[in-house]
């Protein structure tokens, strides 16, 4: 299936994933469709209509859609994949019932589950048992998990699973995560199998698909456990039902939502990955794919009506979800920084041009087509890296303390951490990236 020179765009996360009830409304997008004010859900400001073939890029519930995402005309036909990532918008914190214009909001893209609990985005009580930031100073951790002791996740490094573990109780980084997502993390994920699952799945994807340069095994996790909110607020039943997942196909209409805790779209990522990703690491994060679609031919229609369908509790599936939105992430990040898109058959034919953790975010945001040169003000990064709240266009947000630059304990109250890890120059790997 060729690309029409650009991914589908699944972007239209939410700035940083401000979402849940009292969280803030973004600046411009605040009402719902009947016209009620947002009642503190995070919305996007509306994607970029340009970058990518708009899935995601609509807004999600209350904000404006995208203009339904033309098809980046001119943009190069990649062979093998080429939409963007479909994790595109943030599920648990959407807006109250009834603000779904253009059809943006997803089914269970209402709060998420405990997502109302929020009060203004404060810490949950478990937060006040450290101070921000004692996180860890940056990974002794290299790229690699080494094989740990714990039972739960022993592929990972034992103190890496660990760590990732304390994130997701909130008894390490104050503030990191907002009040909302910890409550849908204990509701969605409770103690025993699934919290592990969940952590172990963090821990892994980051063991198989973080950057080789130095530390970026624990960045990564911070990176992954912080995107979750931004996309699903921990909902990992979350579809999202955009203008581009029912677009008109040859003699059909697609059903192509963009679906669990990373957003992934069944004709991107998960079709990008089939034909080009490395599926023994894949079966190592815990994944099963389905072997019928490693034979499977590559035709548009059915990668684009699989997804709502027969496929979609696999893309709902832990395991199956993180390690493939974070191989997108990553695949981008190293890859896709040059003046054009680099779309992955021609990543692993050694093509890939360097590029930054927000050229993987923009790349699943907008699509792989995301307007260069790579905008780190972009609230989507920003808010994963900078803001516990979500979008500094929506909250009272000062400087760099919260999400991932609590996790990693590198947070500042006036700018962004210098050196910026975000903005660190990732090489290449197609080793690692590709089958």
């Amino acid at each position: 299936m060729t690309s029409a020179g650009a991914g589908a765009g699944m972007g239209g996360s939410t700035l940083g994933g401000n979402t849940g009830a009292g969280g803030v409304a973004s600046a411009g997008a605040t009402t719902t469709a009947g016209g009620t004010t947002v009642a503190g859900g995070q919305v996007s400001t509306g994607g970029r209509p340009g970058g990518s073939r708009s899935t995601g890029s609509v807004t999600i519930t209350g904000g404006t859609t995208s203009t339904g995402g033309d098809s980046n005309a001119g943009g190069t036909v990649s062979t093998g994949g080429t939409m963007t990532t479909g994790g595109a918008r943030t599920t648990g914190g959407a807006s109250s019932a009834g603000g779904t214009p253009g059809g943006s909001q997803a089914s269970g893209g209402a709060v998420g589950a405990g997502g109302s609990s929020a009060t203004a985005g404060t810490t949950s009580a478990a937060g006040s048992t450290a101070s921000a930031g004692t996180a860890g100073s940056g990974g002794a951790a290299g790229a690699g998990g080494v094989p740990g002791t714990s039972s739960g996740c022993p592929g990972a490094d034992a103190a890496e699973f660990a760590l990732v573990q304390a994130w997701l109780n909130n008894t390490i980084a104050v503030g990191a995560l907002p009040n909302y997502a910890y409550s849908n993390i204990k509701t969605n994920f409770p103690a025993g199998a699934a919290f592990d699952k969940l952590a172990c799945s963090i821990a892994m994807s980051c063991v198989e698909f973080a950057p080789m340069e130095t530390d970026w095994l624990r960045k990564c996790e911070a990176v992954v456990t912080s995107a979750i909110v931004a996309e699903s607020s921990y909902n990992p039943n979350s579809v999202v039902t955009d203008s581009y997942a029912t677009r008109a196909l040859t003699g059909a209409t697609a059903n192509d939502p963009t679906v669990g805790l990373l957003q992934v779209r069944f004709s991107s990522t998960m079709h990008d990955f089939n034909y080009n990703g490395p599926m023994a690491k894949m079966a190592a994060l815990g994944c099963t794919w389905p072997p019928e679609l490693q034979t499977q031919p590559d035709t548009t229609n059915f990668w684009a009506t699989e997804g709502g369908t027969t496929y979609l509790s696999f893309m709902q599936d832990v395991a199956c979800n993180i390690g493939s939105a974070a191989w997108y992430y990553f695949y981008n990040a190293t890859g896709n920084g040059g003046a054009s898109a680099v779309w992955i058959s021609n990543y692993c034919a050694g093509q890939g041009i360097a590029g930054t953790m927000v050229t993987g975010l923009l790349s699943h945001l907008e699509g792989g087509n995301y307007p260069r040169p790579a905008d780190p003000n972009n609230p989507y990064p920003w808010g994963i890296e900078c803001c516990s709240c979500g979008n500094p266009s929506g909250c009272t947000c000062t400087g760099c303390t919260g999400r991932f630059a609590a996790f990693m304990g590198i947070g500042t109250t006036a700018s962004r951490p210098t050196p910026d890890p975000f903005q660190e120059v990732l090489s290449p790997e197609p080793t690692k990236y590709c089958k």
